[in-house]
């Protein structure tokens, strides 16, 4: 299987006729401010149903639990440990500060709570509004699917949006249909005020 590239409108199906399950979200980009990479797990009313359905670089969920013995302190354990949903379906990226070429999210869709409609991931620039830089300035953005199993890109989805001087963008989402297959769907919105903005759309 190729790799299709994707536009607004356009919908890649991930069949679990195909063995599809585990499956790599990478958000890439060029850029030298910090940017992260989120994840929304909605329900039917398109908002999260917990805290822990927010998986972000600050979250308390982990893939491991804080145990003091092994990482003396909480910022060594989530500068270590990837923050993760609720129902271990998502992994997020630890957070890197040095700006660069992007994140990895990685999906096992078997694990999905059932309750979970949409998994929508985002892109964010860490203070951009206090620093002066938005995803106008930055270079080469795109979301990609990628198989686990065996590391074939899928589908991708560049932004190629006139961006000015927002600083959050809703980049795509996962949307599971009635026979249980996910669709992948770009969205490519962008936002003022950052995070905050998302969560008050995603979280509220």
């Amino acid at each position: 299987m190729g790799r299709f590239n994707i536009s607004k409108g356009e919908r890649f199906k991930i069949a679990k006729s195909e063995g599809l399950s585990k499956i790599k979200v990478c958000l890439n980009w060029n850029s030298d401010a910090d940017l992260d990479a989120s994840t929304f797990m909605c329900g039917d009313e398109g908002v999260i149903l917990d805290d822990a359905g927010f998986v972000f670089y600050n979250s308390e969920n982990r893939e491991k639990p804080f145990d003091r013995s092994v990482f003396g302190n909480k910022r060594r354990w989530m500068a270590e440990v990837r923050p993760m949903s609720a129902d271990g379906a998502v992994l997020g990226s630890i957070d890197d500060r040095d700006g660069g070429k992007g994140e990895l999210i990685d999906v096992d869709l078997d694990k999905v709570d059932p309750q979970i409609t949409e998994i929508v991931f985002v892109a964010t620039i860490h203070e951009g509004d206090k620093e002066g830089v938005s995803f106008g300035d930055v270079k080469e953005a795109y979301i990609s699917v990628i198989n686990a199993e065996n590391d074939e890109e899928l589908c991708r989805y560049e932004l190629n949006e006139a961006f000015t001087s927002e600083t959050a963008v809703s980049v795509a989402k996962l949307v599971i249909n009635e026979d249980g297959d996910w669709n992948f769907e770009p969205i490519g919105i962008g936002h003022a005020g950052g995070l905050e903005t998302l969560i008050d759309i995603y979280a509220s």
